[in-house]
């Protein structure tokens, strides 16, 4: 069954909400971050269709940390939010992997 298409941005921002931000709170408390959907995509821009699902389009966010917390607590958060978020959000999948392979 396929998912019912919502804007990219209100999709993102019900996953954050729903899924990222209690996982967070529950591992790291008091982490000070910004959460936000960034990029050239047409979700970003606000422009998306249901056409835009079928390359790059779903349910996904970048998490901004200071410094020295990307070190102390990056890789940390890549292994919880890859074991323990949902493998679909909303009926679409939540897993993306990085346009060049790696995190940073």
């Amino acid at each position: 069954m396929r998912a019912s298409f919502m804007p990219g941005l209100q999709l993102c921002g019900l996953f954050y909400a729903e899924a990222v931000r209690p996982l967070l709170e529950e591992a790291c408390p008091g982490l000070r971050y910004t959460a936000a959907r960034l990029g050239a995509g047409s979700e970003v821009l606000g422009f998306d269709t249901e056409r835009s699902v079928d390359h790059e389009w779903g349910p996904r966010l970048e998490l901004f940390l200071t410094v020295d917390d990307v070190d102390r607590y990056g890789e940390a958060i890549s292994a919880l939010l890859a074991a323990r978020l949902p493998k679909r959000f909303r009926g679409w999948p939540t897993h993306f992997e990085p346009p060049d392979g790696g995190y940073g």
